[in-house]
């Protein structure tokens, strides 16, 4: 079932601990036990398994269960020991794990969506379930009653979800590329922003909840959760960004992707925004036509050239214009990209310094969940894999500070 693969770091890289097999479809999401040697896996084959370490090294399951449909999304909370399955036809279902880890008890399913839970989380406060759907929709439900005491509908599918306990706000990203700040209450809610101008369909948000984020910069406008906000895309991935957990003693910010790319960032630099990409017909530098400048093209007797942009100024130029590559980390551009020569000249040497550190987790990451105090991290795939890492060497003195994560 599992291999023990090292059992301590051996440099400032992942270093996989334990790799967990047994699925016989895609592993959707998997949870780290705190102050446990075990972790939780939810699946399409419909089974919720729970997996403890034995004497022999290897990871075993104690709890094996399927349920109706597939399992899409969990949320464990530890010290109830309740756990929260959403499903592919949109129901979530709440078990009890017992004390020993060996046996779980229905306890109620939620009616929550029409179609496949995207997300959820579950709020011990509020004594609510939060959830997101591919029926483009938030709701959320009373643990207490089991009945659903709101919903709001967006344009697109609900893909991501963070919520803060404190001010009851629930950041949700759809496919559109667009993330909806709202205000949850007992019976309805209200949107407080909107942020637009991504320019894919998937995103992904980790949020920073202001009680951690004080301390380390106060700048929080009327106690809503906007402290940080941050959503990755496939511009510092080849693939899809599936997962981000910000690690707020550190300052960093690990985000794992479906081609198995594992990277750090450095998040106490300040960072300068990447420009937007400008429209012209004709380069922004030289002058000359883009290919549709008929009339240019006409006028001047020259043939037109493809469009380009300047990763740096965002100008639309031609490839003659931007010969040159440069790395720019400082705007998140931490592999060689597109620069005019312009921008090129005013690049400094100091200013190539990496700002984050890229690993490779060597399967599909469709799930990844972090226990820092521990500096242990377990991503799960499609390739019906479970790894689970040690990432002291990596995420630095958060294991030494002793975080733990609400």
């Amino acid at each position: 079932m599992a291999a023990e693969i090292h059992s301590r770091p051996q440099s400032s890289r992942p270093v996989l601990l334990n790799k967990i097999e047994g699925h016989s479809d895609g592993v959707n999401a998997a949870v780290l036990i705190p102050k446990e040697d075990g972790v939780i896996t939810v699946s399409e084959d419909r089974t919720i398994r729970v997996w403890l370490k034995r004497d022999s090294g290897q990871y075993w399951p104690s709890i094996y269960h399927t349920v109706s449909s597939p399992c899409s999304s969990v949320s464990y909370h530890h010290e109830s020991r309740r756990i929260f399955i959403g499903q592919d036809n949109g129901a979530i279902v709440e078990f009890l794990i017992s004390e020993d880890f060996n046996k779980m008890n229905h306890v109620k399913t939620y009616p929550a969506h029409q179609n496949r839970v995207s997300e959820l989380i579950f709020s011990l406060e509020s004594q609510w379930v939060i959830s997101t759907g591919h029926d483009k929709s938030i709701s959320w439900m009373s643990t207490q009653s089991g009945s659903m005491l709101g919903r709001h509908s967006f344009g697109s599918w609900a893909s991501c979800l963070q919520y803060d306990n404190d001010t009851q706000h629930a950041f949700v990203g759809d496919y559109s590329g667009q993330i909806t700040l709202l205000k949850l209450d007992e019976q309805t809610c209200s949107v407080i922003t909107t942020l637009k101008g991504h320019e894919v369909k998937y995103i992904k948000i980790a949020v920073v909840t202001p009680s951690l984020y004080a301390p380390v910069n106060p700048v929080v406008s009327s106690g809503v959760t906007i402290a940080i906000l941050i959503s990755c895309f496939t511009g510092y991935h080849s693939e899809k960004v599936q997962a981000l957990r910000y690690l707020p003693l550190t300052h960093q910010l690990v985000s794992c992707s479906a081609d198995g790319g594992i990277t750090v960032w450095n998040m106490e630099t300040t960072r300068e925004e990447a420009p937007q990409w400008q429209d012209s017909d004709s380069c922004q530098k030289c002058g000359q036509p883009f290919f549709w400048n008929i009339k240019q093209m006409w006028d001047t007797k020259t043939l037109g050239l493809r469009q380009h942009h300047c990763r740096k100024c965002g100008k639309a130029i031609c490839g003659k214009c931007s010969s040159k590559r440069s790395t720019y980390p400082i705007m998140g551009f931490e592999f060689q990209v597109r620069m005019c020569d312009d921008c090129y000249d005013t690049i400094k040497e100091e200013d190539r310094t990496p700002l984050a550190t890229f690993h490779e987790g060597k399967h599909n990451i469709a799930y990844m969940d972090m226990d820092p105090s521990r500096g242990l991290m377990v991503t799960c795939g499609s390739d019906r894999v479970v790894k689970i890492w040690d990432m002291t060497q990596v995420v630095g003195s958060s294991v030494a500070a002793g975080f733990s994560p609400r």
